[in-house]
């Protein structure tokens, strides 16, 4: 089938469970092609089989004339649905054997495809949200909008439409006369984006500070406060968001109708947000989040010593990046400082350059560079890998994950003798696909093997979310310690790595007051 995970939650919501998936040509066309534009079976039928299906608009109509599909002529609808399973089966026939050649067979038939039935039931399921705390939230945001508006119109000395682009420019540029961070790419304009926004408030200008607050709060409230409360199932009380297996090109699963990936982890309204997902009545919501991965991962592929030791000991990675750039030892870091090295340790591992560094830190750029200078001191080897992966890229145009995942880069677009200021984007997103990549290779394996333990045991414990790094469980109070343990263990024993993964469990009423199990 194309596309099988939607099928198989229709099926189930009629009391049919599928079972003896075979193939899935989208997933099949996604490892082949991660960053083609699309891998819908309209567009790859036509591509691949030089043949146009019948729309389903076709059958039901569009907008306001549009029907359901019971009040299409069965005759109709039998040839619209045979011409789908047809395609399907054709294109998977076309693509499969490629994906045997192309090495992609295990990751396809161990990984993919099973996958599918656990987000299947992972959507089924859903999860509860607070919908009086939602609304008393949305009020709350509202004033709080009201306040900053206010204080905007103070600062700028004058009322005027923050939503409009052309106000702000003026306001900004002409008015207060700012100084242009960059400029826009069609009409050369003074760009009036978030990062600009961000580097006007690290020049210490309270203005851009103020507005990048009111976008913050706005795009919560807009997206998340106000929605959630609408698309709650009337039936199940709970939101059912979507997983897209064949959205990025890393081989992330993202999630949309809510999207739960972009809820943001930073920001006190962000935390409160996460108060209004809860478990089912009477049960607990546990969260099993796999500890700092992604630099797990960098001293697994870069070999630095320094690095591995400190997961081997435990230690606080953070803390001990905090104690080199700002010269204290490790016992004495404050919670800021440590705040710091951890933007400093994902800022150098995802290729952020001494500008951005110094926006995202608010600070000198001289200070940022510093900073960047010290950290590849202490890990030497960590330039090195980045670099010989950069060269591999250049010479095979490929760069591939831990489980043979792979994306394809133009040569010309890498430079392997970039110094780390000078990086690109193609450089920085080749990095990220070999770490952030083989994160979500980890994630999927252990996925499955949580899945498949819930079943052997038999318990009643639901994977409800996975949200980069961290799956969202809700348990009856019996079996909380029984899923903490089982979770821990399969999540850390999914993969085995140079240094160890650590797991950190938590539970609580909700998703945001959680404490460690």
């Amino acid at each position: 089938n194309h596309n099988i995970k939607f099928d198989q939650i229709a099926l189930a919501a009629s009391g049919v469970d599928l079972r003896g998936v075979a193939g899935d040509s989208m997933i099949a066309h996604y490892l082949l092609h991660p960053g083609a534009r699309a891998h819908g079976l309209d567009d790859l039928t036509r591509d691949y089989l030089g043949h146009q299906n019948i729309k389903i608009s076709e059958l039901i109509g569009k907008g306001k004339k549009q029907t359901t599909m019971d009040k299409v002529p069965a005759a109709t609808v039998g040839k619209y649905a045979c011409e789908d399973a047809d395609t399907a089966f054709q294109l998977a026939a076309r693509l499969e054997p490629e994906l045997v050649s192309a090495g992609f067979r295990d990751l396809y038939e161990q990984l993919e495809l099973p996958l599918v039935g656990v987000l299947a039931e992972m959507e089924r399921t859903g999860i509860r949200v607070d919908v009086p705390f939602l609304l008393k939230l949305g009020v709350e945001m509202a004033a709080e909008v009201a306040g900053i508006e206010k204080e905007i119109y103070a600062l700028a000395g004058r009322e005027f439409n923050i939503a409009s682009l052309k106000e702000l420019q003026k306001v900004l540029f002409e008015e207060q006369k700012f100084p242009v961070q960059k400029r826009t790419g069609i009409k050369n304009e003074p760009s009036t984006d978030q990062e600009s926004l961000e580097r006007l408030a690290a020049l210490g200008h309270e203005l851009p500070r103020r507005l990048v607050a009111y976008r913050q709060v706005t795009k919560l409230k807009n997206t998340y406060v106000d929605v959630l409360p609408a698309i709650v199932n009337p039936n199940t009380h709970r939101v059912h968001t979507s997983f897209n297996q064949t959205a990025a090109e890393t081989g992330r699963l993202s999630s949309s109708d809510p999207n739960l990936q972009n809820i943001p982890a930073r920001t006190e309204q962000g935390a409160q947000l996460r108060k209004a997902f809860v478990p089912r009545e009477g049960w607990t919501l546990v969260t099993a989040d796999y500890s700092q991965i992604e630099l797990r991962l960098l001293a697994h592929f870069s070999g630095d010593e320094t690095l591995r030791a400190a997961f081997a000991e435990d230690r606080d990675v953070h803390a001990a990046v905090a104690a080199q750039i700002f010269k204290v030892p490790e016992a004495e870091v404050t919670k800021a400082q440590r705040g710091v090295a951890k933007t400093v340790n994902f800022g150098v591992l995802y290729g952020m350059s001494a500008t951005g560094l110094s926006v995202r830190l608010a600070i000198p750029r001289k200070e940022a560079e510093e900073f960047i200078d010290t950290y590849f001191a202490r890990y030497p080897k960590v330039l090195d890998y980045q670099q010989r992966l950069l060269a591999n890229a250049h010479k095979s145009g490929v760069v591939g994950t831990i489980l043979g995942r792979k994306r394809a880069f133009s040569p010309d677009a890498i430079n392997p003798n970039s110094s780390y200021r000078g990086r690109g984007n193609a450089e920085r997103e080749a990095i990220n696909m070999e770490i952030q990549g083989s994160a979500a290779d980890l994630m999927k394996k252990a996925m499955l093997a949580v899945s498949e333990r819930l079943a052997a045991r038999k318990l009643q414990s639901k994977m409800l979310l996975t949200v980069h790094d961290e799956l969202v469980f809700e348990a009856p109070p019996g079996e909380v310690a029984e899923l903490a343990a089982l979770a821990r263990e399969e999540m850390a024993g999914a993969m085995t790595l140079d240094v160890p993964l650590k797991v950190d469990v938590a539970a609580g009423p909700n998703w945001l007051d959680v404490s460690d199990v």
